[in-house]
């Protein structure tokens, strides 16, 4: 395919113009500042045990947004850009597995360049169903992150390389949950990715929760992928550590949070319901055919901010406070019981973000000698 598209063209003025329209500081003009999370199906060719939406209560693995509330959706997603007042967006197909309804993915998209001023377009996918996909259907995609679920590293390279070929994306993410398998082999799926020009994804395996052995070894992964990335870096790779680890975004140095959690995040779930994170599907605030569409995502209990007042005054003198924020709140709801209290994982992060922040200079260090 490999051409450019109307609504690519559209993107690009989208971010080298001026508007009254919030966005990013200079660095960051880029970086989508909402995000529509779009549940369309809980369809899937899998059962991890990792995935949110298959832990959630009430799991119906059929489920699928019925045609009248698809309808709705094409007309809602503008109606809350119109409202949201910020300048770059974005729309990420999740599920399920959002390649079984490809066609759903096409009008969204449409519907976007028609009635916005564009959005980047994403694609979270396992992959599995990669040979026979619509291509046509998947042209405004320009982001796509691979799930390597657990296939091996020979095929996830295969299927990322049909994406290259086939598709228009500009760049692709692999994405690896850490359960035991992936845990294990982190170091191999770095080497690959980066030596590919792949960017990467971590997550910890949510569900073995403060679990202090899976800490451990986490922590202990962890340190050794600095390492390995330092090396990189060092080498001329280029090393990108912006929601490398979990939702983490290590170099932002700012008070006011980046993170859209509560604020600017619209998670919409195959029956219509919305919600404002992409991990729990259990709490709802409201459905795409309430009125003051905006609203029905302010939900205070879920702002991953430093500047809660109810926050710890630990964490608020915290040298890693502008990338932790006290740690994902709904990490905090699901295993202490409310959100006021610092992260879960709290040793993991001051321990790790100062290693990441040391790449991005390692980084700007090579960059300075280069020149």
């Amino acid at each position: 395919m490999r051409k450019l598209t109307e609504h690519t063209k559209q993107l690009e003025k989208v971010y080298s113009t001026e508007s009254e329209r919030f966005q990013g500081k200079e660095g960051w003009e880029k970086f989508p500042f909402f995000w529509f999370l779009l549940f369309l199906s809980y369809r899937c060719t899998r059962t991890c045990e990792y995935c949110y939406a298959f832990n959630q209560v009430g799991y119906d693995n059929m489920l699928e947004m019925d045609e009248n509330t698809f309808s709705r959706l094409l007309d809602w997603i503008p109606e809350v850009w119109k409202v949201n007042n910020i300048k770059v967006n974005v729309v990420v197909f999740l599920g399920g597995e959002p390649l079984l309804r490809t066609d759903r993915i096409k009008k969204v998209m449409d519907a976007v360049y028609q009635n916005t001023d564009g959005m980047q377009g994403n694609v979270c996918t396992n992959g599995d169903l990669i040979d026979s996909v619509n291509w046509d259907d998947l042209e405004d995609i320009q982001w796509m992150s691979m799930n390597i679920t657990d296939i091996s590293i020979e095929e996830l390279s295969r299927r990322m390389k049909i994406v290259s070929e086939r598709s228009n994306v500009i760049n692709q993410t692999i994405l690896a949950t850490l359960d035991d398998r992936n845990l294990e082999r982190i170091l191999d799926i770095t080497r690959f990715g980066i030596e590919n020009g792949y960017r990467l994804r971590y997550y910890r395996n949510l569900y073995k929760g403060m679990d202090p052995k899976y800490k451990g070894r986490l922590l202990k992964k962890y340190h050794e992928l600095c390492d390995m990335l330092e090396d990189y870096v060092v080498r001329g790779y280029d090393v990108h550590t912006t929601f490398l680890l979990d939702f983490l975004i290590p170099l932002w140095s700012e008070e006011p949070s980046p993170y859209p959690c509560g604020k600017r995040i619209a998670t919409v779930f195959p029956d219509g319901t919305i919600g404002p994170c992409i991990r729990n599907h259990s709490f709802k605030s409201g459905t795409i055919f309430d009125a003051n569409p905006l609203s029905k995502i302010q939900c205070y209990d879920f702002h991953y901010d430093i500047r809660r007042p109810d926050l710890p005054d630990e964490c608020k003198a915290c040298g890693s406070r502008t990338a932790c924020h006290a740690g994902c709140p709904n990490d905090k709801l699901m295993f202490t019981g409310n959100t006021i209290g610092k992260s879960v994982v709290c040793d993991v992060h001051k321990e790790i973000i100062p290693r990441l922040r040391r790449l991005d200079e390692l980084k700007k260090g090579a960059v300075h000698t280069s020149s």
